[in-house]
């Protein structure tokens, strides 16, 4: 999981794994405004390249054809599988 989001005008990027260990001094609770949320999917060799390509694909292509949706700023976030 990755997570971006600003705190006190700071951008904050947050990885971390699913896990059954508890971890209090690790915790954090990042809050996601209640809404509907543009999900986009995508496709790449490392974790780096999945962040250019999401990037890329929701601000180079959904948002600016988008009708109902609108960038408010973070957090967002990006979950990889496999």
């Amino acid at each position: 999981f990755i997570v971006n989001e600003a705190v006190n005008n700071k951008l904050m990027h947050y990885v971390g794994v699913m896990t059954e260990e508890s971890l209090p001094e690790a915790d954090r609770v990042i809050q996601f405004p209640k809404g509907e949320y543009l999900i986009v999917k995508g496709e790449a060799k490392t974790s780096d390249e999945l962040h250019h390509t999401l990037t890329g694909i929701a601000f180079g292509q959904v948002l600016p054809e988008a009708k109902n949706f609108a960038y408010v700023g973070g957090p967002n976030a990006v979950v990889e599988m496999g």
